[in-house]
């Protein structure tokens, strides 16, 4: 099955944050939806959806920093998180990251 040119965008994307908000809450962690909309977001509008993953983390909390949003230990870990959750979402959609 090919993704028949899917990308995690508009709808997608908004089942795709949610989802991984409910895989994040069982594992007892809270990461607020909007926060994981954004990470969603802006990886896109940086162009790294299709880096690895830890060079993903690095340029969203690059990005965040940039635009005055504070960062702790945590919210770097909650990216990382949502950014494993994707990958996830993505293999069960058979969307292929770097085309996400």
């Amino acid at each position: 099955m090919t993704d028949g040119g899917r990308r995690l965008e508009g709808a997608l994307l908004e089942e795709c944050a949610e989802w991984i908000w409910e895989q994040i809450q069982e594992e007892g962690l809270f990461v607020p939806g909007e926060l994981i909309e954004l990470i969603l977001t802006t990886e896109r509008e940086l162009g790294i959806q299709g880096s690895p993953l830890p060079e993903i983390a690095a340029g969203v909390a690059a990005a965040f920093r940039e635009q005055s949003h504070l960062l702790s230990p945590t919210d770097e870990q909650a990216i990382a998180a949502v950014l494993g959750w994707e990958d996830e979402f993505l293999g069960l959609a058979d969307i292929p990251r770097a085309s996400s």
